[in-house]
């Protein structure tokens, strides 16, 4: 079992040094993962954000480097892919039956994702500051790295829906995925 009041005081320690501007996650996205910015409209038409607010949606990326890829995705999410590339070859999707080229592009955005071709990134700022909330579709581990990212900028702003208690389950994901990446060393 974890010792999290001993990731914590870490946590403590290093906390200034956490905290990154929407500008600095922006960088690191580029320069860790190849990420490239893609319209915002595309992400918000797929509604793969129930839980971010439209209004503050503010930049969209693509990761789609497979060296990349295949170096984040876990063991399970490339056997789901595989599944995934085979029941598409087997059961192919109808393109005619889309209407317009918007429907083309959305539909290959989704094929692609689900066979581990892309990875969709979707931030959120509402202090225009810091990112406040994101999405990542179909990669946990990229997902987990974002949130290393975030929440010491969230408790800056404010804006943490939940406590900074190494009692609260919320936070002890973070103080894992601080850990998992090296943050806290």
């Amino acid at each position: 079992m974890k010792d999290y009041h001993k990731l914590f005081k870490k946590y403590l320690r290093r906390k200034k040094q956490l905290v990154f501007t929407r500008d600095d996650v922006e960088r690191i996205l580029i320069s860790k993962f190849k990420a490239r910015e893609i319209p915002n409209e595309y992400m918000i038409k797929l509604k793969f954000h129930d839980h971010l607010d439209e209004n503050y949606i503010y930049k969209c990326f693509v990761i789609d480097d497979p060296v990349i890829l295949n170096k984040w995705y876990s063991a399970a999410e490339k056997k789901e892919h595989r599944e995934e590339i085979i029941d598409n070859r087997l059961n192919p999707f109808d393109f005619n039956q889309l209407k317009t080229k918007e429907d083309h592009i959305l539909t290959h955005i989704n094929i692609d994702e689900h066979e581990g071709r892309r990875v969709n990134v979707i931030l959120e700022s509402k202090d225009g500051k810091h990112v406040t909330e994101f999405i990542v579709r179909e990669c946990e581990k990229i997902g987990r790295y974002i949130n290393a990212l975030i929440i010491a900028g969230e408790i800056e702003a404010g804006l943490l829906t939940y406590k900074e208690d190494p009692e609260d389950e919320y936070f002890q994901w973070y103080l894992e995925n601080l850990e998992m990446f090296g943050f806290l060393d």
